[in-house]
């Protein structure tokens, strides 16, 4: 087995650590946690609660014994929500820290594959998947929309991005009464999020979280009847139809890649070079994710637009 990752943080000179937390014990387990990024720059000690969440998460799992890997899905990803939960004890009316998990475990049948959130993974260079985060439906197209109009004032794109992440992150209500959006122009962006959400039924929560911002999302976390609901380890029970547990055998296995989504799009090889590669080309092609990937952020002269983790497992060699 070969084993290579590469890290790197949203600050482009390096002087804030990234969210992301990676973690690898030959023979047993590989893991990436994306500490979510908290709207209201809550620290403990310094330290950004999103990137304590992954560090509770990933010490958790570290403690947990071979036959660990074959537990139930649910017993497992209790055991880290719950050590997140003491371990980062923010549990208020803004929300808990959260993180998400996708960890490889080695068993006698082959490489189970375990998560939960939206960092991905694919096997022998095939097919990314990542679970689908259901707020990014109505919150992406409300940045976009956003940054598109303040494009239209003749603004400078940097000015857009800061003003765009700044509106979708506290929301319209904010937005309107800090005079950065009229009333109509609140009205046309929620319009128009709604439009391409497209899913009539979720209307109320998107309404709600454009509204509030994604400061607001933690209230869609792990709620299994929400049309816009989604997993993360927070301290709260995980809803396990938002979870990943698939086995793959050992027969024909090649490799397992995982990544976090600080990479939005999957090289057509299977390397650390590959991976920089598709991001360095968005970045020049797409640096505010407005076009090709959008996203609820883009990047700046300062900043990528998050941080970006890949772990490569290589268990034969591809040629």
């Amino acid at each position: 087995m070969k084993f290579e990752a590469f890290s790197h943080p949203k600050a482009r000179d390096l002087s804030v650590p990234a969210d992301d937390v990676l973690l690898h014990i030959p023979g047993h387990m590989t893991g990436i946690f994306d500490g979510a990024s908290d709207s209201l720059g809550r620290r403990v000690h310094g330290v950004p609660i999103g990137r304590l969440a992954a560090m509770a998460a990933a010490h958790s799992a570290s403690a947990l014994p071979v036959e660990a890997a074959n537990w139930p899905a649910r017993d497992i990803l209790e055991i880290l929500s719950c050590d997140v939960g003491a371990k980062v004890p923010m549990n208020t009316g803004d929300g808990p820290a959260s993180t998400t998990a996708m960890i490889a475990f080695n068993t006698p049948d082959g490489i189970r594959m375990l998560g939960i959130g939206d960092t991905g993974f694919r096997i022998n260079g095939g097919d990314a998947k990542i679970t689908d985060l259901a707020p990014d439906r109505a919150s992406i197209p409300g940045r976009v929309t956003l940054f598109e109009l303040f494009l239209s004032r003749g603004l400078p794109p940097l000015d857009c991005e800061m003003l765009s992440r700044e509106g979708i992150g506290k929301g319209l209500d904010w937005a309107v009464s800090s005079g950065i959006l009229s009333h109509v122009e609140a009205d046309k962006v929620l319009q128009r999020a709604l439009d391409q959400l497209a899913l009539p039924q979720a209307d109320e929560e998107a309404i709600h979280l454009i509204r509030h911002g994604l400061q607001s999302q933690h209230q869609l976390a792990n709620v299994a009847d929400a049309q816009l609901g989604y997993g993360v380890l927070n301290g709260t029970s995980p809803a396990m139809k938002y979870a990943v547990d698939e086995v793959i055998p050992y027969g024909g296995l090649v490799s397992v890649e995982i990544f976090s989504d600080g990479y939005l799009s999957p090289p057509p090889t299977v390397s650390i070079a590959a991976w920089e590669n598709v991001h360095a080309s968005l970045e020049q092609n797409d640096p505010h994710k407005i076009k090709i990937f959008p996203a609820v952020k883009g990047s700046s002269t300062t900043a990528f637009f998050d941080d970006r983790t890949v772990a490569i497992i290589q268990y034969q060699s591809a040629g």
